[in-house]
C-alpha cells in the first residue's frame, strides 16, 4: 500500500527507502518554490503600494 507524503511529516526521512525520501524530497522542493513564490508577491505588492504612497506624498507636497 503506498502512502501519501504527507503522511510522511513525522517520520526521520534518514530512515525511509529511496522511493519515500524521494517523495519527502519532491514535497519539500515544492513547498520551497510555492514558499518562493508568495515572497516574491508580497514584496511584489509591498513595492507597489509603496511607490503609490509616494506619489500621493508627493502629489500632496509632503
Amino acid at each position: 500500500m503506498v502512502q501519501s507524503v504527507s503522511s510522511y511529516s513525522n517520520i526521520d526521512p534518514a530512515a525511509g527507502t529511496g522511493d519515500v525520501k524521494t517523495d519527502i524530497a519532491v514535497k519539500l522542493f515544492k513547498e520551497a518554490q510555492e514558499s518562493q513564490q508568495l515572497v516574491g508577491s508580497i514584496i511584489q505588492d509591498t513595492a507597489e503600494i509603496s511607490q503609490e504612497a509616494m506619489q500621493k506624498c508627493r502629489a500632496e507636497q509632503c
